[in-house]
């Protein structure tokens, strides 16, 4: 009986220890800190005999850590570099470090390892590097940026060269659709009398020239009707008298009668039907000079009119104006008779062409810009007065010196290209260009022809262009001078 109890407490202690023993062996090594997880993998292989020599993120490689656990950038799973591969490369030790930086605030350096003052991370070593440039080619507060392929396809890296090509500068800037004042028509009367019906009673009623308006009464018209029918009466009874000089008179009364109701714009089939039917015609009838769209209706049934006053205000939409403002520093490039672009965000897909009909010779000094005038064919009608649209103003085309819009990194106050000089070595440049196109800009200096420059993906290799410039700038501009360990700039810890 007490050698069976003696086996049955043996066997209950080894079922209490064995769940010490299993996290015993999962437990991180010394110095991983209490939040590490070690990789599946990095087990595995550590099992199989190789030698781990530093743990590295994979999205910075260059960034190597002496124990297992997550990146302090990404909080992805570091990866262990073994012995043996890593005798095909430089060792980080075989490198002089420089100083070491605090990943999430890289102004802040120290002369030695140790962690961050602010957030307890790590600090990170910069490592010495041959600079391929001199000191004086890199713009202040950058730096010259190694890359190691990896990386480069993570992050999607792409050249092009410096070339000469042709180039249309072009001005862009916004625009309003008006009336061409060319194609205005007033319509009115030069007599007086009233209206007595309107044939065209709607503001923006299409009409065509020869169309007809309205109809006016008008007692001075019906009287000098009455002497237009006399006259042919006298003219006509004396035609075969003996009188040449009394023939010759009321030929002369005839046509000064014809004359005044020609002034009056009465036209030439009106007075011959006059003449023919022998009858006097209470109203007269107004036609439209022009086709177009009724701009401004004055016109009331009933109304008294007076000589010159607009009944009718008629435009020729066929062909309209785009008056745009282009500041005065981009005149240089804007010339009576350059070709402009117009296009309009609620007409999808379509663009209208025309030419730099004027410049105006006044500057409005509210916006500080100046109006052009561009001429635009409007057969559709699809351009309406008052609509706001973009205007492209093209410049002649010119053979000069050119890299792709994406090359070029504006900060305000300077242009940015970083130009690869080796494999995964990329130097900043400061670039002066002139003439922007569609998506070529021109480069006045900064750039030779046949350089290689970066395309896609410099704003990322500018931030870090920029954490490497931090401490190499003159005193006043962005960036401070390494600093003691653990200290802040302004010396407080």
């Amino acid at each position: 009986m007490r050698s069976d109890a003696a086996r049955l407490c043996g066997a209950a202690i080894l079922v209490l220890l064995a769940p010490l023993a299993c996290r015993k062996t999962d437990r991180p090594p010394a110095g991983a800190g209490p939040g590490a997880n070690v990789a599946p993998d990095a087990s595995r292989k550590r099992d199989s005999g190789k030698k781990v020599a530093y743990w590295y993120d994979p999205m910075k490689p260059d960034v190597h850590f002496d124990h297992p656990g997550k990146s302090p950038f990404m909080d992805m799973q570091l990866l262990p570099k073994y012995a043996e591969e890593a005798q095909t490369t430089t060792a980080p030790a075989e490198k002089k470090v420089l100083f070491w930086y605090d990943p999430m605030h890289p102004q802040y350096r120290s002369d030695r390892p140790g962690k961050s003052p602010d957030c307890g991370m790590d600090m990170i070593p910069k490592y010495a590097e041959g600079e391929p440039v001199s000191a004086g080619s890199v713009p202040p507060g950058l730096s010259v940026v190694r890359i190691p392929l990896e990386r480069r396809q993570q992050i999607g890296v792409t050249t092009g060269k410096v070339t000469r090509r042709q180039i249309a500068g072009a001005t862009e800037t916004n625009g309003v659709i008006a009336e061409d004042e060319g194609r205005l028509n007033s319509v009115s009367a030069k007599f007086s009398g009233y209206i007595d019906k309107l044939l065209v009673d709607r503001t923006g009623q299409p009409v065509r020239r020869g169309q007809a308006l309205l109809t006016v009464y008008s007692p001075e018209l019906v009287a000098t009707e009455r002497e237009l029918l006399l006259a042919v009466e006298n003219a006509r009874r004396l035609q075969a008298s003996s009188s040449a000089g009394a023939a010759s008179d009321a030929g002369s009364l005839l046509a000064a009668t014809r004359q005044r109701l020609r002034l009056w714009d009465i036209s030439e089939s009106q007075i011959e039907r006059i003449e023919k039917k022998g009858e006097i015609s209470k109203t007269l009838t107004l036609y439209s000079p022009a086709s177009g769209v009724v701009l401004k209706k004055d016109a009331v049934a009933g109304m008294a009119i007076t000589p010159g006053m607009a009944l009718y205000t008629i435009a020729d939409l066929s062909s309209v104006w785009v008056l745009a403002d282009v500041y005065q520093s981009e005149m240089g490039s804007v010339a009576k008779g350059n070709p402009a672009e117009i296009t309009a965000s609620f007409l999808t897909g379509e663009t209208f062409r025309g030419r730099v009909d004027f410049v105006y010779p006044t500057l409005s000094e509210e916006t500080r810009t100046i109006k052009v005038r561009v001429v635009v064919p409007n057969p559709k009608g699809s351009l309406k007065p008052g609509m706001f649209v973009r205007v492209s103003l093209q410049a002649g085309q010119r053979d000069v010196l050119s890299v792709p819009r994406s090359a070029l990194i504006d900060t305000g106050d300077r242009q940015i290209a970083f130009v690869e000089q080796s494999a995964g070595v990329y130097a900043p440049r400061a670039v002066k260009t002139g003439a922007s196109g569609k998506e070529f800009v021109e480069v006045l200096s900064g750039l030779a022809e046949g350089e290689t420059i970066v395309t896609s993906a410099n704003f990322l290799i500018d931030s870090e262009s920029r954490i490497g410039g931090i401490g190499a700038a003159p005193a006043g501009s962005a960036g401070q001078p390494a600093q003691p360990s653990g200290r802040k700039p302004d010396g407080s810890r």
